[in-house]
């Protein structure tokens, strides 16, 4: 005896197999039937899902021919194309999205580093701004005074006429000192778990607690140590998105990339204040600005989970914003 068979039209979204992405950004925006998605606009869809409207059409059809669950039926090619496309959010900013394959992938972490004026926080509130776009809630952590809620707002009122509404997927925190940031890392697995539609942490600055001249080395890399360990529970626990932004720093490296003196024939050149060993490099891209205005330079790669530290290729690409 065979089960009777759901009518399509009020059958869930569920049957339709789609990836666990896009399935949260249909979700969020109301969309819970295949009758739902019959009735969709296109181009509202492209937007919330941040695909190509093609792929969007080709999962309406989809969901208006299929009369049976196909979740465990292999995925046509421009349906796979489709879960591709929805794992990248874009950056707004096409040299960055070059240089991270396409946007930036959820789960993934991304360090920014860049001179005074240059345009770090722009890109890191323009990342809080697709991710709102898009259903998701963001935490956003500053703590330079860089960026107001009146920014993020701001920000937001540019890509949407319901600020009201992305304004409370931003959950906004103050952390200018580093007991304020070690305070709140302490708090964040707890924050994330009663908070489960957060999906991207920004912590704009991270390098200024951090510029306390009674802060020994020692006690510097334990504070490191420690940011580092909480990160890589949260990004792997929740899939949980970060952006990080940075200052530069002046440092000694030699000729072959070691820590160096004037001695050792060492060059001083700028590079994250905090270095690297404060993100789990599995998982990190690490790039830097060189401005050569307000609103242009180049976006230089310095490290990526493709390549072996040692083995990153010269990659530039010009951007502008």
């Amino acid at each position: 005896m065979s089960l009777p068979q759901q009518a399509p039209s009020r059958r869930s979204i569920l049957s339709l197999g789609l990836s666990k992405d896009v399935l949260t950004a249909l979700t969020h925006r109301g969309y819970e039937t295949v009758e739902d998605l019959n009735s969709a606009n296109a181009e509202e869809l492209s937007k919330i899902l941040n695909i190509p409207s093609e792929d969007v059409q080709h999962l309406i059809t989809r969901s208006q021919n299929s009369q049976t669950p196909t979740a465990t039926l292999p995925l046509t090619q421009s349906a796979a194309a489709m879960v591709q496309h929805a794992q990248k959010m874009s950056t707004k900013c096409a040299a960055l999205d070059k240089m991270l394959d396409g946007g930036l992938s959820r789960g993934q972490i991304l360090e920014i580093s860049g001179p005074p004026g240059s345009p770090k926080e722009k890109m890191a509130i323009d990342i809080l701004t697709a991710f709102a776009l898009a259903g998701d809630e963001v935490i956003f952590v500053d703590c330079q005074n860089m960026a107001s809620p009146t920014v993020l707002a701001q920000s937001l009122e540019r890509y949407s006429n319901t600020t009201p509404a992305l304004k409370r997927r931003i959950h906004y925190a103050r952390a200018h000192t580093l007991p304020d940031l070690v305070l709140f890392m302490h708090h964040l697995p707890n924050l994330l778990n009663s908070h489960t539609k957060v999906s991207l942490l920004i912590i704009n600055s991270i390098s200024f607690p951090f510029q306390n001249p009674s802060l020994s080395i020692s006690q510097k890399n334990g504070h490191l140590e420690r940011l580092k360990q909480t990160l890589s529970k949260v990004n792997a626990s929740h899939k949980l998105t970060i952006v990080t932004t940075s200052q530069l720093a002046i440092k000694m490296v030699n000729a072959d990339g070691t820590p160096g003196t004037f001695d050792s024939g060492a060059r001083g050149i700028m590079l994250p204040s905090l270095g690297s060993s404060y993100l789990p490099r599995a998982n990190a891209h690490r790039v830097i600005l060189a401005p050569d205005g307000l609103t242009s330079g180049l976006i230089k790669l310095l490290s990526s989970p493709k390549y072996p530290p040692a083995k990153v290729p010269r990659v530039t690409e010009p951007y502008l914003i």
